[in-house]
């Protein structure tokens, strides 16, 4: 039977304060959508002071630009620096536990949010399944896509929105369909993570409850400049839900869609600027705020 948690007092440290040196401690941290200036300050002083890090080759070029890993770090001199991969992952895992267990500060590194399609659900898992009642966890969020792709277009999520990944790595399509039904049914903006391979048909799912003139965003390499995946670096288009699947392309893994609702307007307050796509709050407008 599950024992429930009541309410319990949650202890944190000071800022910058130290743990005990003999302490282990795993720590999934994630870095934000892309380059390290989106970090935060908990997420930086967690690398900084770890003995091991676990982080995908992308991932550790974006933390040696601003000098969070160095090459003698990725050479061996400073902390342990493993490039983390999907196929092994229970098994880093497991090594994560023993050099915990030994002592160690393990870091390992999330893409956006490590909560969310992170590697946050595996690792706590792995804990409890292998009795590691012993390895003292920290989750450090960090921002996630839907977010940064949201700032990079305004205010697209100022009303309800939720996310839905298109990946079926870990559930079949049929219960991916259901949900975006429901999501779209329902109202919500709907930020589609895991694109690239199969935005056309989430988004005909999506037009059974979505007019031709919704409008959907598409975000490359979003808050990654040039140094992503995308040869064209980080790159914005919008189309109405009609003409979306002929006009938007998703390239990479790196790819964010976001689909508006009937409400969803895209505005251009600056004359020749970027657009903006703005999902208002309810029936408001700026002028009742």
């Amino acid at each position: 039977m599950t024992e429930w948690p009541t309410a319990e007092h949650l202890s944190r440290p000071a800022a910058g304060a130290e743990s005990a040196v003999d302490a282990g401690k795993l720590q999934i941290v994630g870095i934000g959508p892309g380059l390290p200036e989106h970090l935060t300050q908990a997420a930086r002083r967690a690398i900084q002071t770890a003995d091991a890090i676990y982080a995908a080759p992308l991932y550790q070029e974006f933390l040696a630009q601003e000098s969070l890993l160095s090459s003698d770090d990725l050479a061996g001199d400073g902390p342990t620096v493993i490039e983390s991969t999907r196929t092994d992952a229970k098994a880093q895992a497991r090594a994560t536990f023993d050099r915990v267990l030994a002592g160690e500060r393990v870091v390992h590194v999330s893409g956006g949010d490590p909560t969310v399609y992170g590697k946050s659900d595996l690792l706590v898992a792995l804990a409890e399944t292998e009795s590691q009642d012993e390895i003292p966890i920290e989750v450090i969020p960090g921002v996630t896509a839907a977010l940064g792709g949201a700032a990079t277009l305004g205010a697209p999520l100022s009303n309800d929105f939720c996310t839905v990944s298109l990946s079926t790595n870990r559930r079949d399509q049929d219960e991916i369909d259901r949900k975006l039904e429901a999501a779209a049914e329902a109202g919500f903006v709907i930020a589609l993570y895991n694109c690239w391979r199969s935005l056309n048909g989430a988004l005909e799912t999506i037009s059974k409850h979505r007019s031709d003139s919704v409008p959907v965003a598409l975000l490359e390499d979003v808050a990654r400049g040039e140094q992503g995946r995308s040869d064209a670096g980080e790159t914005v288009a919008i189309a109405p839900l009609v003409e979306a699947d002929s006009v938007l392309h998703p390239e990479t893994p790196g790819s964010l869609a976001i689909v508006g609702t009937e409400d969803s307007r895209v505005l251009r307050p600056t004359t020749g600027g970027q657009p903006f796509l703005v999902t208002p709050r309810g029936d408001e407008t700026p002028l009742d705020f």
